[in-house]
């Protein structure tokens, strides 16, 4: 087993229900508050793997496609630094942040099944 070099498990089973520990709020936060705020993670976590599966499909291609590569490593990127910094209080960000990574999910699946 190996990390990508952006830090994502490659070849791995990975749990993506882990809470990224510095982003756990100081004090209780009401069950509905955290069980969005855990969706929301486990879905950004989800979108992680994904391109972690692409960048692992690519890579292992006789002439893989560096610019594709690239292109995924920089949007796994984005989607960790969301999944860092993102805050349980903040609702809107929070609902709109698993609504927009779970049709990434969906359409990153698709994009590996097709590979």
């Amino acid at each position: 087993m190996r990390d990508h070099r952006c830090g994502a498990p490659v070849d791995m089973e990975v749990s993506v229900t882990e809470s990224v520990a510095h982003n756990a709020p100081d004090s209780a936060l009401p069950a509905g508050l955290a069980v969005s705020h855990q969706t929301a993670l486990d879905i950004m976590g989800i979108a992680i793997v994904c391109y972690s599966v692409l960048i692992e499909q690519e890579e292992g291609r006789p002439a893989p496609d560096a610019a594709q590569v690239a292109q995924w490593e920089r949007e796994l990127e984005a989607v960790a630094e969301s999944r860092r910094s993102l805050d349980a209080r903040d609702t809107d960000r929070v609902r709109r942040l698993a609504d927009e990574h779970a049709a990434l999910v969906r359409r990153l699946d698709r994009m590996i099944d097709d590979n």
